[in-house]
């Protein structure tokens, strides 16, 4: 915590200390209600979700003249989140306070976000958590949001946030366990891992660190903060004497990464059934959505090849030409947002197939599929096709059932007599149709294998 961070902090106890020794108009909340907080800056709530068997009756205790509320009454027992007290600053589900609501900010005209909050959980029992909360969406209206960052505080009763583990930080002069799931927005929680009731934060610091993960996109608007209690079970007891939260304006022109992503197909190690490869990778995130272009690269035996510029993630690779059969080719690709380049997760390999398409006449031609020879056959049978003008083909073997079993070839060849050596060694003995198509064009035969 720097100076003015810490001068600041122990400002706020001595100031929050003598306002717990004066008088103060208090309210009790009951049921689903809600209350204004000097004179609107801030709004509490006495949230509570669900109607199921274990949601129970909950009550707060409320200073209109600050920011104190207190759970009076809670009943709740259930597996889930039964309620979320809380206090908060903006705007919440379409609900603004009136006073002094800088909110909403686009992320990346945020200079800092600071907010204070302290707590008093010694001795309540039960499963809860104190968490503070910030809701961002893309438009800076309405209540539909994109993401979604919780920063809990202190916990019992093996309370846990969404989503899977994913990392550990340092913010703030504490530890974090980080958070990640998509619940048809971004969650994002950080979970102290030695739990505090007194903590004077920014929440820019977390915002920069859920930005650079690519949870949160720098053209989002914050929309609130928040602070207060996730209840499952019990919680009576839980007070938040003191909670402040602003948001103050600037430039922030901080440049993300891309971030790295992954790819898809072919997958690691797979052998491909044509040399017509399509390459398919995910989508990279911008934290601040630049425009990307992509790089491609395949080397292996005859091939060195770099593709630059491309904006889409997918690449039909035709290297009928170029691949050689049964050999292993990699394969990898790189974003840029013409400032930084990020690489993907790992390259990939691939292997082609043993089939080779033979070229033994190029001259004119019928569309033709020839019987196998030698028919009956045994381990492999050569099949012979003609072409009477370029076209996307597929050569493939079906079982009696006519479910696809091997892919001979399948892609563009220009127009000529061509011939392919079929191995069986892989299939049991039997009956098999072969079939050569293109377009409205189909011709099939059957050939016999005999192990």
């Amino acid at each position: 915590m720097n100076s003015f961070f810490r001068f600041r902090f122990l400002f706020i106890l001595c100031a929050v200390s003598l306002y717990m020794r004066l008088d103060s108009q208090v309210v009790d909340l009951c049921g689903g209600t809600s209350s204004a907080v000097m004179d609107g800056e801030y709004n509490v709530m006495n949230n509570i979700w669900g109607n199921g068997p274990g949601v129970g009756s909950q009550c707060l205790e409320v200073g209109l003249d600050g920011t104190y509320f207190k759970v009076s009454l809670s009943t709740h027992d259930d597996a889930e989140v039964c309620a979320y007290p809380s206090i908060f600053k903006g705007c919440h589900w379409g609900w603004c306070t009136t006073k002094n609501n800088p909110m909403p900010v686009e992320i990346q005209h945020i200079e800092s976000a600071p907010f204070t909050w302290i707590i008093e959980t010694d001795g309540v029992d039960g499963v809860w958590n104190a968490a503070f909360e910030a809701w961002f969406n893309e438009t800076g209206t309405g209540s539909d949001y994109s993401g979604e960052l919780m920063i809990w505080l202190d916990y019992h009763g093996g309370a846990g946030p969404a989503g899977s583990w994913r990392d550990k930080v340092d913010i703030g002069g504490h530890t974090w366990d980080v958070y990640f799931a998509n619940l048809n927005w971004n969650y994002i929680a950080y979970k102290i891992t030695s739990p505090a009731d007194s903590v004077m934060l920014d929440l820019k610091d977390f915002i920069h660190d859920s930005a650079i993960r690519g949870y949160l996109l720098t053209p989002w608007y914050i929309a609130n903060m928040e602070a207060g209690f996730e209840i499952w079970r019990d919680g009576e007891g839980l007070t938040s004497h003191f909670y402040s939260a602003d948001v103050e304006e600037g430039v922030d022109d901080t440049d993300y990464a891309p971030l790295p992503f992954l790819l898809t197909d072919p997958r690691n190690r797979r052998t491909v059934d044509s040399l017509i490869v399509i390459f398919e990778w995910n989508e990279a995130v911008d934290p601040n959505m630049d425009p990307l272009e992509y790089t491609f690269r395949i080397s292996g035996p005859g091939v060195d090849t770099t593709l630059t510029g491309l904006t889409e993630t997918s690449l039909v690779f035709d290297g009928t030409e170029l691949f050689q059969p049964l050999s292993t080719y990699m394969w990898s690709v790189e974003v840029t947002d013409d400032i930084y380049t990020t690489e993907c997760f790992t390259s990939s390999t691939f292997k082609t197939p043993a089939v080779s398409v033979e070229l033994v006449d190029s001259g004119p031609q019928i569309f033709s599929l020839d019987q196998n020879f030698p028919n009956p056959f045994n381990a492999q049978t050569d099949i012979v096709f003609a072409l009477d003008q370029g076209a996307v083909i597929d050569l493939s073997v079906f079982n009696l059932r006519g479910e696809k079993l091997v892919v001979l070839k399948n892609g563009y060849l220009h127009k000529g007599r061509y011939r392919v050596a079929f191995d069986a060694s892989d299939l049991p003995s039997g009956l098999y149709t072969y079939q050569l198509k293109s377009e409205n064009r189909c011709i099939r035969k059957r050939c016999l294998y005999l192990k």
